[in-house]
């Protein structure tokens, strides 16, 4: 039988209880030579590729819908998510009323009045999600540096204080890949002048596959994805807390409300970066 994660994740995907192991060194395979049309020997060099350009086969190795979106909220504010029975949009019907608002009132007023081209929507009508925990705005709360579009108390408070809703990009488009603007992607806070948006599920999906495959860490840190009006719980795949006394909590507020999603306590994702914190 499997080992069980102390953590709350499935075997196999908590880095702690299951570390990667290290790749068996691969034998050195003896060169061949190949022949060319007209019978000569060929050098064995591979064929030019344009520069930049993906490798034929990296983006049929990324599987866009199977990748993890993150909403970040103040613990104080699960009674009245878990109560709405999903994570409402700011501009949705009632929408987000989170008794601790962790965005800078400026940024929140900025959002509500900033057009998505297209979808006839602003950015507040859409519920915000990160793409990786080691988003540049999340990484702000965890290390105490003020950011514009965070509340100067949502610096202050400490990482163990928030908990973290996981999803995927799959789960939270369903079945409507051809509406126009049920999700968006947006490489940096979408309601930024000169931020790059998609509207569209072929574009988003191309978009998606070109972040994850970007060596650069920072494409992955800045994107932000939006789901519009409203993310149901029972589309969310656990919540992420810091200690298991958060933990005891958010189960508790669940069996209040008659659900049971996944409560999964793990730290490294509510610690500093240890890469940022050099």
């Amino acid at each position: 039988m499997a080992d069980e994660c102390i953590h709350g994740f499935e075997d196999g995907l908590c880095a702690i209880c299951f570390p990667p192991k290290e790749p068996a060194p691969r034998p050195a395979a003896a060169a061949k030579p190949r022949t060319s049309r007209t019978g000569g020997a060929r050098t064995g060099r591979p064929a030019a590729r344009v520069p930049g350009a993906p490798h034929p086969s990296a983006d049929a190795a990324i599987d866009a819908k199977a990748m993890r979106i993150y909403h970040v909220t103040h613990l104080d504010n699960l009674a009245h998510i878990l109560g709405s029975g999903a994570l409402l949009a700011d501009a949705a019907e009632p929408g987000a009323r989170p008794e601790v608002d962790i965005a800078a009132p400026a940024a929140r007023e900025f959002r509500r009045t900033a057009e998505l081209g297209g979808t006839g929507a602003v950015v507040a009508d859409y519920v915000p999600f990160l793409l990786t925990t080691d988003a540049h705005v999340w990484d702000a709360v965890r290390t105490a540096t003020p950011d514009p579009r965070l509340d100067p108390s949502a610096v202050e408070r400490p990482a163990a204080d928030y908990v973290i809703f996981v999803s995927s990009v799959g789960i939270a488009l369903g079945a409507r890949t051809d509406v126009l603007g049920e999700v968006v992607l947006s490489d940096a806070d979408a309601a930024v002048a000169g931020a790059r948006t998609a509207t569209e599920w072929p574009e988003i999906e191309r978009m998606l596959r070109g972040i994850a495959r970007d060596d650069d860490a920072a494409s992955i840190a800045s994107a932000e994805f939006l789901v519009r009006e409203a993310l149901p719980i029972e589309r969310v795949s656990l919540i992420a807390v810091s200690n298991e006394k958060v933990r005891d909590r958010v189960r508790e507020a669940l069996r209040a409300v008659g659900l049971r999603t996944r409560v999964a306590v793990y730290p490294p994702w509510f610690l500093p970066n240890p890469v940022e914190a050099q």
